[in-house]
């Protein structure tokens, strides 16, 4: 074995491979839990001594000359440890909170790219043990390597897992090492996870650890060995440590078949080709051969989807190698580069592998039609979008002072020219960019590096080919300083070939493209439906950054887009609203402006002169005929990728949402578009832009709630009761957004609730409720009525109940916690805010003064009320059966502990807002506690439905009820109901109905409305 080779060096020690190997396996057998995963793969002694086989051919004649005992030295313990990460012990596993695991499953979790999505929900079709287990085997291999480099320099820390007995083990038996090497040691283990293995700088070609040149080692190859060696052991004993989640497909199970099948027999190098083309064993050899057979499909995918990995990687070390070889005087040569897989079979299928082919002209067919692009007009977006980013990239920050592009259109002889004072383009940029399909200049990984601060509208390298929706005749006229001639094209056809023709700069170029630019003229034809030149321009170009101009026919020049957000939503609002210019000159409408980093935002807002607030204004209604709008008028509304339009509706909302507004992105981190460039793409970059909307408009509320305090000086009760309403666009029941937990978290910004504490009050948000172990609402005429006065008396005056009425008042009990002032039941976005995490926890009533004070607690673990509404989609059927039903909330059923007093005999429950709760002891408290004892959604369903139930009895006693609805239920029609949408099943109807004929079913809720009197009631 060449292995043999590293022998004992002064700088180690006396460092002793075979000793080490038995220290090893001693190691391994005294933990006595290496393999706990073992049934996907295996990372023994057995996994090293074959990667030490494939050292025997990996390295050339050539190379193994060049070696030194401390390259071998360096690459044979780097195999012996590399993936000891891999080892886990039980006790680790027992202990994997401790560590990073958790965080790992919820990035798993969180992620919302479709491979995520895809590979989630195969996931999912593990069981929970299995899905587990398997989750934190991912874990290990994710860091295996990491967690062996912190091993190796003693680092015991239980991120990566909680392994410190471990860290010590290795730690004895590499004590004799000197540290440099240790440290290289660490790092070549890692590496073989890692992908930076072209740094010299981090793996030196050229290390001395000692005085000799026996220790001396090329760090970078020994990685390139350890790497490859690991890659290549496939072979049916063993599958490799490359987490799942780098293959294609992203697919656990395919991975998990090929492991069980081991069906790789070898992996060899494949024999050379001679000058002729036949096969001979002296010649050069640059490919492995993979033989496999398989059974199963998924196996066979699992393969495959690794070895294109694999011989990736391959190519890698082969380009690094090279590189140093010619840059640093290596002579360590790695001639692997690519894999062969003829020899891999799935039994059962066609011999002959099949795989996907492009049909060029049906793609371009497909590119060019109304497939893609529906609206002719976006010929014109997609030309301006180049012309607009060759000028961002010729003139850089000085674009809006030098940079033009030009549009012209003759509507007689059909002609559309678009010219700008760009980049042009050179003979190796039109070659292999402008016509080739999906090869754009600004995704060429040189180019990106050259320019990594330049952000382009354009993506996909197809905005040439989109001419050939209106022409057929396509010219282009092109100057770039580099080159001594310029360029004139002439297209006819998507499907045919091109010409070009050199011209001289100073007689045939024009001389705005001089000495740089572009000319794209189309000839359309007479089929070709082109609307108005100019509206399109202005539809799409929002903020261009540099001079855009439009010229149609003999008209006059109009200038387009502009410099601002703001201004854009100025003019757009102007343009498509009746009195928009004027009530924005006079002050009735404003517009406000907000950005953060590479976002901005503007959205307009309405003077309310009653009330003394800004509120949202909302787009008019469109885009069919409006006698309110204009006919040419652009959408005020969109989102705007680097300046252009791609999105029509309200930013953060589906379509065009409840508030005018316009939002622009660009950087290297805004959203990615699809390819017709008509919406955003569902990217984490997406979500991060919507969240930032809603903080926006989030921010103008809470904004104008300060104001009304403040400048305004409304009473704080009066800004708190405003709150809601100013939100209720972005709340409403219309609103649509795009994300509703971020728009959920961005409204518990706002502080909606009003608290009253020590005789001040004060707006706090839902977050901040949480300080509260406890807070407490009065139910009666009185408070209710001093609200309405606080509400109106002015700003400054002390606004305080108790400050008013007085500790002992009829009506106010003595406070025992905060006060919660908003009446509950008052608005539905704030109750469902309040509700969300508070329950009832003590109810106190006070019959004599017409009062009940509630004292709310955070909801636990274990709920106290069961639930408010239907809980299950198969209940819902009550809902579609009988409309009359409706969405009735349930009466709320104690199931949980529940401090009463003060309630007579009799009185079985109490309303809080427009909820119904009935107290312990009631008649169906034995149905109730049963339910709660069973497990699962079935227990869920039954109790919604009892409760469902119930409330059709109990609240048809109720005067209140009984004025809002026409008439009650029977039992007998409740039982044929349920019977005919079959949930008779959920539910003991006899029970039911012993229970309704009881006389003590009739319930007397407490309610502060039975003192009031409505016309007709006497």
């Amino acid at each position: 074995m060449l292995a043999s080779k590293a022998c004992d060096l002064p700088a180690f020690g006396g460092l002793s491979l075979t000793q080490t190997r038995k220290d090893l396996q001693e190691l391994l057998g005294r933990i006595g839990s290496y393999g706990f995963f073992d049934e996907y793969t295996k990372h023994d002694i057995s996994h090293i001594d074959a990667m030490l086989g494939k050292l025997d051919w990996l390295v050339t004649p050539q190379t193994r000359e060049a070696m030194t005992p401390a390259d071998w030295l360096l690459v044979v313990l780097a195999v012996y440890f590399h993936d000891l990460g891999m080892l886990v012990t039980k006790s680790e596993f027992e202990r994997r909170e401790e560590s990073d695991f958790p965080q790992f499953c919820a990035e798993i979790r969180s992620a919302s790219d479709s491979d995520s999505r895809d590979y989630l929900a195969r996931l999912d079709i593990l069981g929970e043990e299995e899905r587990e287990r398997f989750l934190y085997q991912e874990f290990v291999r994710h860091h295996h390597a990491a967690r062996v480099r912190k091993w190796i320099t003693g680092d015991s820390s239980p991120n990566l897992g909680a392994t410190d007995k471990v860290v010590e083990e290795i730690q004895d038996l590499l004590r004799p090492v000197e540290p440099v090497f240790r440290a290289d040691l660490a790092k070549v283990c890692e590496s073989h996870h890692l992908d930076d293995l072209y740094d010299v700088k981090r793996y030196p070609v050229e290390r001395y650890y000692g005085s000799t040149a026996n220790e001396r080692a090329n760090v970078q190859f020994a990685a390139i060995l350890l790497r490859s060696a690991d890659l290549l052991h496939v072979t049916s004993d063993r599958t490799p440590s490359v987490a799942f989640r780098v293959l294609n497909p992203v697919d656990p199970i395919s991975q998990n078949e090929w492991a069980k099948q081991r069906a790789v027999r070898a992996v060899v190098p494949k024999r050379g080709l001679d000058k002729d083309g036949v096969p001979c064993d002296d010649a050069p050899q640059d490919t492995i051969a993979v033989h496999a057979t398989f059974t199963d499909e998924n196996g066979y995918f699992g393969l495959t989807s690794y070895l294109r990995y694999a011989e990736e990687q391959l190519r890698l070390s082969h380009t690094w190698a090279q590189r140093s070889n010619a840059t640093g005087g290596s002579k360590y040569v790695f001639p692997w580069r690519a894999i062969d897989t003829s020899c891999v079979e799935a039994e059962g299928f066609l011999t002959e592998p099949f795989q996907f082919t492009i049909d060029q002209q049906k793609v371009l067919d497909l590119l060019t039609g109304h497939t893609l692009y529906n609206d002719t007009n976006v010929v014109l977006r997609e030309l301006l979008q180049n012309s607009i980013d060759a000028v961002r990239l010729q003139h850089g920050t000085r674009a809006l002072d030098k940079g033009r592009v030009e549009v012209r259109w003759d509507s007689k002889q059909r002609v559309l020219e678009i010219c700008d004072n760009g980049t042009g383009m050179t003979q190796d940029v039109i070659e292999n960019n402008l016509l080739r399909a999906g090869s754009s200049l600004y995704q060429d990984p040189e180019f990106r590096k050259r320019n990594p601060d330049f952000n382009p509208i354009s993506r996909f390298g197809i905005g040439v080919l989109s001419t050939f929706m209106v022409a057929d005749q396509v010219e282009i006229i092109t100057c770039h300083p580099d080159e001594e001639k310029a360029r004139q094209l002439s297209l006819r056809s998507v499907h045919g070939q091109y010409l070009v023709r050199t011209l001289d700069k100073g007689h045939e170029v024009p001389e705005q493209i001089r000495p740089h630019g572009t000319i794209v003229r189309l000839t359309l034809r007479p089929s070709a439906e082109l609307k108005s030149v100019t509206r399109t321009a202005r539809h799409f170009v929002v903020l261009p950054e540099c001079e855009v101009t439009v010229r149609e026919d003999d008209g006059e020049v109009q200038g387009i887009g502009f410099t601002s957000i703001g201004e854009a939503l100025r003019d757009l609002l102007a343009q498509s609203r009746r009195n928009g210019a004027r009530d924005l000159e006079s002050g009735k409408i404003r517009i406000v402006e907000s950005s953060r980093g590479n976002m901005s935002i503007a959205f307009a807002v309405r003077w309310n002169s009653y009330f003394s607030e800004w509120t949202f204004l909302s787009p008019e209604p469109g885009p069919g005929p409006s006698a309110t709008r204009q006919p040419d008028a652009i959408p005020a509304t969109g989102v705007c990728v680097a300046g252009v339009r791609v999105e029509t509706g309200t930013p953060g909302f589906r379509g065009v949402g409840p508030i005018l507004a316009i939002a622009n992105t660009s950087g290297t981190d805004s959203p990615r578009t699809n390819v017709a460039r008509t919406s955003l793409e569902p990217t984490p970059e997406r979500d991060a832009f919507v969240r930032w909307c809603y903080t926006a408009y989030s921010d103008h509320v809470v904004y104008e709630i300060q104001q009304l305090r403040t400048e305004r000086e409304y009473s704080i009760t009066w800004a708190a009761q405003e709150a809601a309403i100013i939100a209720h666009p972005l709340i409403g029941p219309q609103s649509n957004p795009i994300s509703i937990a971020d728009l959920d978290d961005a409204v518990c910004r706002i502080p909606f609730f009003l608290i009253e504490e020590g005789g001040e009050r004060r707006c706090v948000t839902a977050g901040e409720l949480h300080e509260f172990e406890e807070i407490e609402t009065t139910e009666s005429a009185v408070t209710e009525h001093v609200e309405h006065l606080l509400r109106e008396l002015p700003g400054g005056t002390r606004e305080s109940v108790v400050a008013l009425l007085g500790t002992r008042a009829e009506g106010v009990q003595v406070r025992r916690s905060p006060v919660l002032c908003n009446r509950i039941g008052r608005d539905e976005v704030v109750d469902g805010l309040f509700l969300a995490k508070w329950e009832i926890g003590r109810v106190t009533s006070d019959i004599a003064n017409r009062a009940c004070t509630v004292g709310w607690v955070e909801k636990g673990e274990e709920p106290r009320w069961t639930p408010q509404y239907l809980p299950s989609t198969r209940l819902a059927v009550l809902d579609r059966e009988i409309e009359r039903y409706g969405a009735t909330p349930l009466v709320r059923l104690p199931i949980g502990d529940l401090e009463v007093v003060g309630f007579p005999p009799g009185m079985r429950g109490f309303i809080v807002g427009d909820a119904s709760y009935l107290l312990p002891g009631h008649p169906w408290q034995a149905m109730v506690d049963e339910l709660t004892a069973w497990p699962g959604d079935d227990a869920k369903e039954r109790m919604g439905l009892l409760c469902w139930l119930i409330s059709q009895r109990v609240l048809s006693e109720d005067i209140h009820f009984r004025r809002t609805r026409q008439r009650s239920s029977s039992v007998a029609e409740l039982e044929e109901l349920i019977q005919r949408v079959g949930l008779s099943e959920l539910v003991d109807w006899d029970e039911f109905a012993a229970t309704c004929r009881s006389p003590e079913s009739v319930v007397d809720l407490f309610d502060t409305r039975k003192w009031r009197r409505w016309r007709g009631s006497y």
